[in-house]
């Protein structure tokens, strides 16, 4: 490795070794206890990482290993749900832009102290909102229970509460202490 470069594509063996695809459990967690946080970032962005390495991962000393923790569409609920509770900004938005964050994480954050944070947030839950579609499961039972829509159809012409519709109604049953106009 040189000197000071650590970070440099192809100054460590050890980097290229974590982003091998067929590495074992044991390289795996053996790699993830290592010193050089460069190789550790690199193994918590994997997929197949065991739930003990997530969770060692996940309370890193360095903010790159938990930001690309928490980036990972592999990591599991709770491990996204400490990570949301980080204090560094990158980690939070990395748990933001998690394609497999759950929404109630999403909307917690929404409420964070740190604008950045909240704005990304919010507009994360705009994309997150369902779409109503019309879906056709195939099945009479299941599309009788589809939504139905919130929209009241309009009518073809305007109605006033003025209008003279017609004659009015005449009332037909005798009143007690009523006379009409042509006994009086």
């Amino acid at each position: 490795m040189a000197r000071g470069f650590n970070y440099a594509p192809g100054a460590s063996d050890e980097v290229e070794l974590a982003g091998k695809p067929d590495l074992t459990r044991t390289m795996v967690q053996s790699l993830a206890s290592g010193r050089n946080a460069v190789v550790r970032e690199v193994i918590a962005q994997r997929g197949d990482l065991p739930l003990g390495t997530m969770v060692g991962l996940a309370h890193d000393r360095a903010t790159e290993v938990r930001a690309a923790l928490a980036a990972n569409p592999a990591a599991t609920e709770p491990v996204l749900e400490h990570l949301s509770t980080d204090r560094h900004v990158e980690v939070l938005h990395a748990v933001i832009a998690n394609p497999q964050v759950p929404a109630g994480i999403v909307e917690r954050l929404a409420f964070h102290r740190k604008d950045e944070v909240r704005s990304h947030a919010v507009r994360r839950l705009d994309e997150l909102a369902p779409v109503h579609e019309s879906v056709d499961h195939g099945t009479p039972e299941l599309r009788e229970r589809e939504p139905m829509a919130d929209v009241v159809p309009m009518r073809s012409q305007q109605v006033s509460l003025h209008d003279q519709g017609g004659p009015r109604p005449v009332r037909t049953a005798p009143v007690r202490g009523f006379l009409p106009a042509e006994e009086a």
